[in-house]
Formats: C-alpha cells, structure tokens, sequence
C-alpha cells in the first residue's frame, strides 16, 4: 500500500538530482518516481529497477536529513547502475560502491538506528534490502555462513 506521492524536501531533490548528473544518468531525474510505502516495516527503502521506482519508508519523513539522503542515494544508486549496466551488475557490487562513493556515502548495506518499545531502547540493525532476488539470496547464503560457523568446533583427537 502506498502513500499518496508526496514530494521530498526540496534540498533532499536538488541532492538526488545532482547525484543523478553525477553518475550520468539525468534522464532518471524526470522518470524516477518516489512513493512512501507504510508497507516497509525492515528496511529503509526499496528500489524497483525496472519500474523506476523508489519506495521509502514513512519513518524518513520525521528523521534527520542526512538519513533520508543517505537511503534515497542508495537507493538510486541501485536504479542510476541498473541503468547504465543492466541487470549483470550486481546490486551491490563495485558499480554501486563506486556511486555511493561518489556522492559522499560510505557503501553500506545496514544502518544502526534505535527501535523505542516500552521496556527499553533496543539498538538494532535495520537492513536497506535490495529488490533483486540474486541479492537476497547471497545475502541469506551469507547469514548462513556466519551463524554457523560462529558455533564452536569440536576438534577430534589425532589417534597414534
């Protein structure tokens, strides 16, 4: 479900259509639309390549923002890449990087921010996902890979 498309703050537009030059892409600059999604309960932001389309999460509106410029360039890092290499780069690869770089941001795929409930203040890592599947699944192979081999290993004895 999405918001009716209401406009970004008109420094955090001049910024996205900057970096858009900057990475050659300003055609993305008139197609990109931007819509909030109260759907988005994980993550940050989505970006859809072949729809052009970003969709953040509602939350941004209220945060700082730095937040919101961080997570919108990253984003359209993902739709400027997509545009210029197609679906063989991956989401986050050295193209991505490179762009976010580019624009003053560290790559990064998590953000720490802190999650108020009752009890307490509970920091957490809240996930920018990425729309392509390939990704997903590298990142879950990855998850994997650490949880196990974060369990101890028992070493067998070498019998003389």
């Amino acid at each position: 479900m999405s918001l009716p498309n209401q406009t970004l703050p008109p420094l955090v537009r001049k910024r996205l259509d900057r970096w858009l030059a900057h990475w050659g892409t300003p055609s993305l600059s008139r197609s990109l639309r931007i819509e909030w999604s109260s759907r988005l309960r994980r993550s940050f932001g989505r970006c859809y390549q072949d729809e052009r389309l970003i969709r953040l999460t509602p939350s941004l509106r209220e945060s700082q923002s730095f937040l919101l410029s961080e997570i919108l360039c990253h984003e359209a890092a993902h739709a400027a890449v997509y545009e210029l290499y197609g679906a063989v780069a991956h989401p986050h690869g050295p193209e991505w990087e490179a762009m976010m770089r580019t624009a003053g941001f560290e790559p990064r795929v998590r953000i720490p921010v802190v999650v108020r409930n009752r009890r307490s203040d509970v920091p957490v890592d809240r996930v920018i996902r990425s729309a392509h599947p390939s990704e997903q699944r590298r990142q879950a192979a990855a998850a994997g890979r650490r949880r196990r081999s974060a369990a101890p290993r028992k070493r067998a004895r070498r019998r003389r």
